[in-house]
């Protein structure tokens, strides 16, 4: 006759949690300050700091450089820079920089196996790629509305006689900020979307890289070679936020120095097309991802 062992039972401090829950706006946040991190590259290596930092000094050095100009220059400068003008300077550099930064959100998270644990979390899919978007998203609009800002208080500075300036310009204010949510919207969300169906980061900024020459080369070229400005430059998409720009300025829209021959109405189609598809398909892909 075997004798049943005797059991023990260990007092370890379990407690039942007595916090309070966060709700769903909670963990966005909590996603978009995380991935703000990763594509600043705190907390790993220098060399994750290097595209960060390109990213920056790329879009700040010509503002701090106009802003000289514009206070040692005066009113010998009116016209040749401004807020109005600076979208033109700034868009290309923050389209190569983000095409190669923002891959970063997700394709890590892919290759890693993290994405499998974020969502065993309560935390769904489209909460996911919504903090993620947000994170490169607020990212961008700090970059590129510091170096307006700089800009804009530099033609202030240089101006002969300051209050009036600002009481006949201070609409450039509301302007800038809206021209640079257009731009920061534009070059956010089609990075992360061609990053959602490739798992490498080289290749997703090859890829958008590839996308945006290709697509310049093209719309340039034919619209040049069938004589005038028209519609063929809309295939030059990444022109687009730019076009936008013009128009909150009131600048005239051109190609080449010649008008663009296209109603005000279909440019704006054209920039949200280029938005909303991509948004969709990054959407839809983390949304089978999740299912």
């Amino acid at each position: 006759m075997t004798q049943a062992g005797r059991g023990e039972v260990y007092d370890l401090g379990y407690r039942r949690y007595e916090g309070g829950v966060a709700g769903r706006p909670h963990r966005i946040a909590a996603l978009v300050i995380n991935g703000m991190r990763t594509a600043l590259g705190i907390g790993r290596g220098l060399g994750a700091k290097v595209l960060p930092a390109l990213l920056f000094l790329a879009l700040m050095v010509p503002a701090l450089v106009f802003m000289i100009i514009a206070i040692v220059g005066g009113p010998a400068t009116d016209g040749l820079i401004g807020v109005s003008r600076y979208y033109q300077v700034a868009a290309i550099p923050l389209l190569l920089l983000s095409a190669a930064l923002a891959p970063e959100l997700l394709t890590t998270d892919r290759r890693s196996g993290l994405l499998t644990l974020y969502l065993v979390r309560p935390i769904t899919s489209e909460d996911y790629v919504l903090g993620r978007w947000l994170a490169f998203f607020c990212l961008t609009l700090v970059i590129v509305w510091l170096p307006q800002a700089l800009l804009f208080a530099g033609v202030v500075l240089g101006a002969t006689d300051t209050w009036e300036y600002l009481r006949g310009n201070w609409l450039d204010v509301p302007r800038f900020l809206l021209a640079g949510v257009t731009l920061a919207v534009f070059t956010t969300t089609l990075p992360l979307a061609v990053a959602a169906f490739i798992d490498r980061r080289a290749i997703v900024a090859v890829a958008v890289i590839a996308i945006w020459f290709v697509a310049a080369a093209v719309g340039n070229a034919l619209g040049s070679e069938v004589g005038g400005a028209g519609w063929l430059y809309l295939i030059d998409f990444g022109a687009s936020p730019v076009d936008i720009n013009d128009m909150i300025f009131g600048n005239g829209l051109e190609r080449d120095g010649a008008p663009l021959d296209v109603p005000t109405g279909v440019v704006v189609a054209w920039y949200l097309l280029w938005v909303a598809v991509p948004a969709a398909l990054l959407w839809r892909r983390y949304r089978d991802i999740g299912a």
